[in-house]
């Protein structure tokens, strides 16, 4: 997880060229590709941190060009027996001997690694004390899969000095990939962990989360407008290279192709990076093809790059990233019948936790919001989910910034000092059975967004065991790199540390798993006679709240609680349209404001007490 993103000073010409430590699947072919990974945090001798003598000095120095391990993968086995909750083997976890709790007494009996890398799955004990006996069974390196879709750096504990094999962490479905692969036993499944530079002769090639997507999977007709393309190519040939191409396309509903641009790169020695970028010498034009002029359906952008002869390691030339037009849902995740496509549910907090979706648009004020799709998750061995409180906010976002490397405010991470909370519903799920699926929750009225105004649409629990879906499938990491534009937002609480916000979001920037439910602006007039706009500030608030409303003279203020007990209740006087109500009284929470005007007009918001 990061607060911002690395340095962007390249922003408009492409990304900062680093070493190129790659995990990569090398055969058989079902696992063959390029798998986003962690590290041994503070290492020291890769990838290059400052050493924190958290891990021993490394056998292997992946910034060297050319030095890496590739060997067929084995699954560790400590002999321990049954299975965990997640349904893998406990003696996978190589936690036998480990001084963590309910681990087996004495060292284990653990299966002959020589010469192999070590696949051993998260739980229980310290990544140091897994990769020592790895490391300590012959394994030449090791592979750490995570119990979810998401990948983190790891400390090494105790046992981590005495570490001297590299050693990467995965994510679930990655990890899973491999395993399976390994099924039957047959046919050795071969990893590649290191610096591939000047390996192979003939070797361009590009890295996921280095090249642009669409800015949402799931368009919204009312808002689409087309966008840029470009991508991040490297040599990592030992040979130089004169002919590379690297074209985009975009096919659309009914196969139709829609976009088709090639883009010729200059001549690129060993090591040479290419930004094709808008603004650089290499650019794509942009996906244009006129307002109003985008078909609902599916959509398919694929990079191919091209050396003009065989790619001795072809694997990264094709990349692929889908997005569908709709009349009526806007989401960063994909598109399935009209919900969210969510598959994984990071989560890192010991307390509050928010997960939100960015939106500022120049034709926002022609949609009005309805309500929202998300999924909530967490594992009900252990916890549930029935019952349990979560939020669905929606903020008007009023700190001033130009984007997230502001330096005026990066210091201070002051980019959510002046959130307004427009409107808020609660959800409470009536039965585990809910456990990652997507749910609908209707806000009680409309909401209407303004041009250009910025807003976050957020999930909120107050439970740490609680998570909320990505879809890990789409990757914005270019996106946010070039445009340095906040797109899922995240407001945890790790420790005893003050609850954060990080701008940049999840690491591997998944799509977060909300999805907005909209409808045409005009309707609301429409179908809404009788409803006001109000507001209150500030909002998240102390004691005392100014309510705002489009509207004069005099009526009746009823506030209650979540659970629909009246909290306050008041005649209210409306100068210039706003009026002070003291809430000194009541105790921190979320509280519901229903005002009913002498005209008959109402209008009900939201208001956080802290």
């Amino acid at each position: 997880m990061k607060k911002t993103l690395l340095s962007l000073s390249l922003v408009m010409s492409g990304f900062v060229a680093y070493t190129q430590a790659v995990v990569s699947g090398i055969s058989p072919a079902s696992i063959q590709g390029n798998y986003d990974y962690g590290i041994q945090a503070g290492s020291g001798s890769w990838p290059g941190e400052t050493d924190d003598a958290t891990w021993g000095t490394l056998t292997h120095n992946f910034n060297n060009p050319g030095e890496y391990v590739e060997a067929e993968i084995m699954l560790i086995n400590d002999g321990s027996p049954g299975l965990n909750a997640q349904g893998n083997p406990i003696s996978a976890q190589a936690c036998a001997g480990s001084p963590a709790a309910g681990s087996p007494p004495g060292p284990g009996t653990y299966n002959d690694l020589t010469g192999k890398i070590a696949v051993v799955y998260r739980n229980t004990c310290e990544f140091g004390w897994k990769v020592l006996q790895a490391q300590n069974a012959g394994a030449i390196a090791c592979i750490i899969v995570n119990r979810e879709d998401a990948v983190i750096d790891m400390a090494g504990g105790v046992e981590g000095p005495n570490v001297t094999i590299p050693c990467v962490f995965i994510a679930k479905t990655d990890g899973a990939n491999l395993i399976a692969a390994t099924a039957g036993g047959t046919v050795p499944v071969t990893v590649f962990i290191g610096n591939k530079i000047g390996i192979n002769a003939n070797d361009v090639g590009a890295v996921k989360g280095e090249f642009l997507v669409s800015p949402f999977a799931t368009q919204n007709t009312f808002l689409m407008n087309g966008f840029d393309l470009g991508i991040q190519v490297y040599n990592y040939g030992s040979s130089d290279q004169n002919t590379t191409t690297v074209n985009a396309t975009i096919v659309g509903p009914g196969s139709v192709e829609v976009y088709n641009e090639t883009v010729n790169l200059p001549p690129m020695v060993m090591t040479d990076t290419v930004a094709i970028f808008n603004g650089n010498p290499e650019e794509f034009p942009s996906f244009d093809l006129g307002y109003g002029n985008y078909p609902v359906g599916d959509y398919t952008l694929t990079y191919t790059i091209d050396l003009g002869v065989a790619d001795d390691s072809d694997y990264d030339n094709v990349y692929t990233s889908q997005f569908s037009v709709t009349d009526d849902r806007l989401s960063l995740a994909r598109n399935n019948s009209g919900e969210p496509i969510v598959n994984t549910y990071p989560s890192n907090t010991t307390s509050e936790y928010q997960s939100c979706m960015f939106l500022q648009d120049p034709n926002a004020s022609l949609v009005a919001l309805k309500g929202v799709y998300f999924a909530a998750f967490t594992d009900t061995t252990l916890n549930e989910l029935e019952g349990a409180e979560i939020f669905i906010n929606v903020y008007e976002w009023n700190d001033t910034w130009t984007d997230i490397n502001d330096p005026s405010i990066t210091a201070n991470n002051d980019f959510f000092t002046q959130l307004n909370l427009m409107a808020a519903e609660t959800y409470y799920p009536s039965s585990d059975l809910e456990n990652g699926l997507v749910q609908y929750v209707e806000f009680t009225t409309p909401i209407q967004f303004n041009d250009d105004q910025r807003y976050l649409v957020c999930n909120q629990t107050y439970d740490p065991n609680i998570s909320f879906g990505y879809d890990n499938a789409v990757d914005y990491g270019g996106n946010l790199s070039i445009f340095a534009m906040p797109l899922a937002p995240i407001q945890v609480q790790q420790g005893t540390d003050p609850i954060t916000w990080f701008i940049a979001g999840w690491n591997g920037s998944p799509g977060n798993g909300i999805m907005l439910d909209l409808f045409d602006a005009n309707l609301v007039s429409i179908n809404d006679q009788s409803i006001v706009d109000g507001k209150a500030f500030p909002n998240p608030t102390n004691n005392n709240v100014t309510i705002s409303l489009s509207a004069t003279g005099n009526g009746q203020l009823n506030v209650t609680d979540v659970a629909g007990k009246v909290a306050l209740s008041q005649a209210i006087s409306l100068v210039n349209g706003q009026t002070n109500i003291d809430m000194s009284t009541l105790d921190a929470g979320v509280y519901i404001f229903n005002v009913t005007l002498e005209n008959g007009k109402s209008s009900q918001f939201n208001v956080v007490k802290n």
